[in-house]
């Protein structure tokens, strides 16, 4: 081996679905023990059934496994002390970070390990994969691009029902799909791969360079619905509770707005605005440079719908996404 050469190793395993694995090594492998199921061990003791590698890229593998139930939340190792390389050699490391069992419910992810701000996720630092309904409105690929993160959702509950993706590009697989959704309409999406972490009080799947993305059967398919709150919700000293950490990605809608600033379109097209409702606090938002309705300090608006997001810790804002969004009505615009 020359000097400064990687070492192969196993990189990363997680859930493609209940009873699917994928596991990517940092270098093509040999296909005869790659392909052989006895190769592989999960420190649960979970049963492996097959092994089957990729034909397009000899570096991944989907293991079909027994039955996992991602709802249990349980940690897991895969090892591969039997796979050894293209080149023959065994690796450095057969172990994989941990990595959460079968598709992992939001509401757990999101649960903190001590109920006090910042809230950091007590599964931060595990590797997950995370499904839901993608609501319809703007698609993945607009708010990876504007802001490099995408938001999912629950089918049903709230308001704790949403999770941050951040990703380095698009997640092939998933633009096509969600792009063609008009405001109600949803998409069932995994998001396989991810990393959890709490980043300036915000919890966050993050890219670990492997995820994929895939539309999957919906169970059922509902979109998830605004959840009206009050600006005064997140605001000031409320912005560090646990009911403000619960509203993070979710879908709101505010009632009675009033608009207090409207910025200039920036370089990417996106307008800030300053607003107050009937509460009297004040909260942000930011159009998307979709958003084209005409908005002016003092106007008043019926409400407003978007995503929330926690730009930093106790610090929030609302995305808004499509025109429909801020509909007219006899008082000013409304969005439903």
């Amino acid at each position: 081996m020359q000097q400064g050469e990687e070492l192969p190793q196993l990189s990363i395993a997680f859930p493609k679905s209940e009873t699917e694995l994928r596991v990517v090594f940092s270098e093509p492998v040999d296909r005869e023990s790659a392909a052989s199921a006895a190769n592989y061990k999960l420190r649960s003791g979970l049963e492996i059934r097959d092994a089957r590698i990729d034909h397009d890229e000899p570096r991944r593998i989907i293991l079909v496994t027994e039955p996992m139930r991602g709802e249990a939340m349980q940690v897991d190792v895969l090892s591969a002390p039997g796979v050894r390389t293209q080149a023959g050699r065994p690796l450095a490391r057969d172990e994989s970070p941990e990595f959460i069992q079968g598709i992992a419910t939001i509401p757990e992810i999101q649960k903190p390990a001590e109920d006090q701000f910042p809230f950091a996720s007590r599964y931060a630092g595990k590797v997950a994969s995370a499904s839901c309904g993608k609501d319809g409105g703007v698609d993945s690929k607009v708010l990876i691009d504007t802001f490099g993160f995408a938001f999912i959702h629950m089918e049903s509950g709230g308001p704790f029902n949403s999770l941050k993706i951040a990703t380095k590009g698009d997640i092939p697989g998933l633009v096509e799909a969600t792009r063609a959704l008009s405001a109600g309409e949803t998409a069932h999406v995994l998001w396989a791969g991810g990393e959890i972490q709490t980043i300036d009080g915000e919890t966050q799947l993050v890219d670990t360079g492997f995820m994929e993305g895939s539309i999957i059967p919906p169970t059922p398919i509902r979109s998830p619905r605004p959840f009206p709150i009050s600006a005064a919700d997140i605001a000031g000293e409320a912005s560090k509770t646990v009911r403000a950490k619960a509203l993070q990605g979710v879908i709101v809608r505010y009632d009675g707005v009033t608009i207090d600033e409207v910025t200039k379109a920036d370089e990417a097209g996106l307008r800030n605005i300053v607003f107050h409702d009937e509460s009297g606090e004040r909260n942000s938002a930011v159009l998307l440079a979709n958003v084209t309705t005409d908005l002016h300090s003092g106007q008043a608006i019926g409400s407003l719908r978007g995503l929330v997001h926690q730009p930093r810790a106790g610090s929030y804002e609302v995305i808004i996404e499509l025109d429909e969004h801020i509909r007219f009505d006899g008082r000013g615009y409304s969005a439903e």
